[in-house]
């Protein structure tokens, strides 16, 4: 079931094929199309049409459970795509807002999972650019049933928009011993990562069907997608599928990704293999005699609700791992090589991101602490020195050590490559609440990409600017983002005209200029942004990385 790179899901149908097969159904109904696997019955509302729940590739449960994913199977008559599909499963309840945590109970939660969502203008000529959204949520929560995932405002602005679920936490990235051995033949341990490109493999076979134009896809994901975003620029698999990225809230580390097979002493927690990470959640459930197939068949055989009561348990991070096959190397090393692929890239963070450890009960900060500065020396940690607190320290160097360094240093290394890098920091503060915290909250920005703040103010961060309506300030702010974002799809370039007037202009980066576009009440270009702290990071990171290759 794999195409001639070797991977996940084969190209069943040329788009200009899928096309031809729609063409008589949709200039009778916008809301109708033909895509490889049957007929979609979507809803058309004020010129936007939406299509929910389409799945893009089979359950992955039980003998599928921790296998790439495979194709869907074929429908007769028409498919009502009217109503969200599941989300993955994932712990309940995590999130402040009831509007989240309500529309995900909603939607229910089942392995039946790999669905996406699509928004299109419902008149239009040509093909138009697709925007590939993949969500947050730490690898381990989130879906695009999430309400904040509308599409609408984007597509009445000719894009076409998707958005996907991926598998999360264990069921998304897993791998043991024995699962190596009788699937060796597969990609193995990136699950989630799969699914992502499978998702944009079925983006080129059907979404002319939707009027998007499978040669100008831009992916674009906060906080755990932006992660997934710069791991996609690096995967061979995913090469053409997409065509410009934009990586927002990234964390990810230059020194060490962890690895499948390999582990790291007193590396934190990127030291363990996710081998290992597997074969302890076995012997939590006791699986650990038999053989390779009797231990694969109990491990399937655990529920969905056991593996995420277990999950919940732990403080482990779920980023893709180095598997040497799509995930080959780690991360920064790819960049480093100028071996992602070579298209346009923004890039950013927001100037307060550590807020998330703001509101983590106190002995849990204490222990997440712990494990994000665990195996970083007294030397790792001198810039933090007027942090005296293991908590402290935890807070600066979750928001410069893990999210400002890496996103300066992969803006850096697209120099490798000969398309072009913007680079950028979220200042802004919503009216209502200037001046009450130390800076941007993470993913401040996101109901503004989306064009949701007016008619939903609650989708505000953080929780203090919901309880107000976005002033004219605060809207004329997130237009300009959502400018820059939309031109980025359209044209490659963030900068240029958006709804009648020109956009502050975004210099490229590079690393002789470094040049960061700061998003705050104005928007300002500033060289050297934040430069002592983060080169003093860049070089503990690479001295650090020096330790771990000599092991």
């Amino acid at each position: 079931m794999t195409d001639n790179r070797g991977l996940l899901m084969y190209r069943q149908l040329m788009p200009a094929m899928v096309g031809l097969l729609l063409a008589g159904v949709a200039a009778a109904d916008p809301a109708r199309v033909r895509i490889d696997s049957g007929e979609l019955q979507g809803v058309a509302t004020d010129g936007v049409v939406h299509f929910l729940g389409i799945p893009y590739a089979a359950a992955p449960s039980g003998d599928l459970r921790w296998r790439p994913p495979q194709l869907v199977q074929a429908w007769d008559g028409v498919r009502p795509a009217d109503a969200m599909g599941h989300a993955c499963p994932q712990p309940t309840g995590k999130y402040q807002a009831d509007w989240v945590n309500n529309a995900i109970a909603a939607a229910g939660i089942d392995e039946d999972c790999l669905n996406l969502n699509i928004w299109a203008p419902a008149e239009h000529s040509g093909r138009l650019p697709v925007m590939f959204y993949i969500h947050g949520g730490n690898m381990q929560y989130g879906s695009n049933v999430m309400p904040l995932y509308d599409g609408t405002a984007l597509a009445r602005e000719d894009v076409v928009v998707v958005f996907i679920n991926y598998r999360l936490g264990y069921l998304g990235r897993f791998a043991h011993p024995a699962l190596s051995r009788l699937q060796a033949d597969e990609p193995l341990a990136n699950y989630g990562l799969f699914d992502q490109i499978a998702a944009l493999e079925w983006v080129q076979n059907n979404i002319a069907a939707f009027g998007g134009d499978p040669d100008n896809v831009t992916i674009f994901g906060h906080s755990a997608g932006g992660v997934s975003v710069n791991y996609l620029l690096t995967t061979p698999q995913s090469a053409g599928l997409f065509h410009k990225a934009i990586a927002q809230g990234s964390g990810v580390l230059i020194d060490r990704t962890m690895h499948f097979r390999e582990t790291v002493p007193a590396a934190g927690a990127t030291g363990n293999s996710s081998e290992q990470v597997g074969t302890d959640l076995a012997e939590n459930f006791a699986i650990s005699q038999g053989s390779d197939a009797e231990i694969v068949a109990a491990l399937r055989a655990l529920s969905w609700q056991q593996i995420i009561e277990y999950q919940n348990s732990k403080q482990l991070p779920f980023n893709p791992v180095v598997d040497g096959r799509v995930v080959v190397d780690d991360i920064a090393k790819v960049f480093e090589r100028g071996e992602q692929h070579d298209v346009p890239y923004i890039g950013g963070a927001n100037s307060w991101e550590w807020n998330q450890i703001a509101n983590v009960p106190l002995i849990g900060k204490w222990f997440l602490g712990g494990a994000l500065i665990e195996g970083l020396s007294d030397e790792d940690l001198a810039a933090f020195d007027d942090q005296w607190t293991r908590i402290g320290l935890s807070q600066r160097w979750f928001g410069e050590g893990l999210f400002w360094s890496s996103t300066r240093y992969l803006g850096k290394q697209m120099a490798n490559v000969a398309s072009p890098a913007w680079i950028y920091r979220v200042d802004y503060q919503q009216t209502a609440v200037r001046g009450q915290f130390p800076g941007s909250v993470h993913g401040l920005e996101m109901p503004y990409v989306f064009g949701q703040i007016k008619e939903h103010p609650e989708y505000q961060r953080p929780s203090e600017a919901a309880a107000f309506p976005p002033s004219e300030e605060d809207l004329r702010w997130g237009d300009t983002v959502r400018g820059y974002w939309l031109n980025m799809a359209k044209h490659g370039n963030p900068n240029g005209a958006f709804q009648g007037r020109r956009l502050p202009e975004w210099p490229e980066y590079r690393p002789d200029t470094d040049l960061t576009l700061v998003m705050g009440t104005e928007f300002k270009p500033v060289a050297g942004l934040n430069k002592e702290t983060l080169d003093y990071l860049e070089y503990r990171a690479l001295e650090r990385r020096k330790a771990y290759d000599a092991l």
